[in-house]
């Protein structure tokens, strides 16, 4: 599960330096990853955050995952003896 959250934050990341760095120079280039023309930059600024928020959280879940593991293992570890 540790892997999906990681490729999943890192994936939403990767898509909001996409969109937001094709709207700010959509205005000199014409160049546009989603065909927004007449819509005004709100909807992109939603967008990211919306996005933003749903990376955010599956950076926070991949390292609580990481913290919950590394208790188990040096529980383990005392149970043990080792």
């Amino acid at each position: 599960m540790k892997i999906g959250y990681l490729v999943g934050a890192i994936s939403l990341t990767v898509l909001i330096l996409i969109i937001a760095f094709q709207n700010i120079t959509m205005k000199s280039s014409f160049v546009m990853f989603f065909n927004i023309e007449s819509t005004p930059m709100t909807f992109p600024i939603l967008l990211i955050s919306v996005i933003s928020m749903i990376a955010g959280a599956l950076y926070t879940m991949f390292l609580k995952s990481m913290i919950i593991e590394k208790k188990e293992e040096r529980e383990e570890d005392i149970d043990t003896g080792f």
